[in-house]
């Protein structure tokens, strides 16, 4: 009867752990997702732009439909493109 009780007790942690590990790994899925549609959190990560040019250059990117175009940009691409798109007039 013990060894039952063992082993059910084992069978039952080995279960928890599982779905401790999925939830876990659904979490970090969600947080990925977040982060590379978080267009504003992509565009703070470049320099030496004024408020009025992130802006523009935010509404341009919803606009022609390519945040995950712009959030899979390294840093250095997306300031590139926003100086070729974005007039700073």
């Amino acid at each position: 009867i013990l060894s039952v009780i063992q082993q059910r007790e084992e069978r039952q942690q080995k279960e928890a752990e599982k779905r401790e590990e999925k939830l876990k790994l659904e979490v970090e899925k969600k947080e990925a997702e977040k982060k590379k549609n978080n267009v504003w959190d992509a565009m703070k990560e470049v320099p030496n732009l004024d408020q009025r040019i992130k802006f523009k250059a935010v509404t341009l990117i919803y606009s022609l439909g390519m945040k995950d175009v712009f959030t899979d940009m390294s840093v250095e691409e997306r300031y590139g493109w926003i100086q070729s798109n974005i007039s700073s007039d």
